[in-house]
């Protein structure tokens, strides 16, 4: 009687934890995508799920000629490296639609500007 309910414990268990991953298995990470067919131009906003491999969101301001911009779904790692270069300005993060642009002038490009500073958010 005893190895009987234990056997019946240890089944739904396991069944419930299949279930489980189920879940947890089935929630992709949602980002903003927005990817210019050309460098430095325009690109039309809509929403991507990230494939296995691409664990984080990214936004990008090329603070260089052409001055672009993206927004898409990246391996977090791939990202961080990207935060070395000192001519990207990109935004790494892992919760859904996390990525929106913030455009910003840093101070190294002020002097080439008729005004000082100038921060603009972009809502979506």
């Amino acid at each position: 009687m005893q190895v009987s309910v234990l056997n019946r414990t240890m089944k739904l268990l396991v069944l419930a934890l299949t279930v489980a991953l189920l879940f947890t298995a089935g929630e992709a990470l949602n980002c903003h995508r927005c990817v210019p067919k050309k460098a430095g131009g325009d690109c039309e906003l809509s929403v991507e799920t990230c494939k296995p491999g691409k664990d984080g969101c990214a936004a990008a301001n090329f603070l260089r000629k052409p001055y672009g911009h993206y927004q898409k779904c990246m391996a977090l790692e791939d990202c961080e490296i990207l935060k070395m270069n000192a001519y990207i300005d990109i935004k790494c993060c892992s919760e859904d639609m996390c990525n929106t642009l913030s455009y910003k002038i840093h101070y190294r490009y002020q002097r080439k500007l008729p005004c000082t500073a100038v921060e603009v958010e972009q809502d979506t």
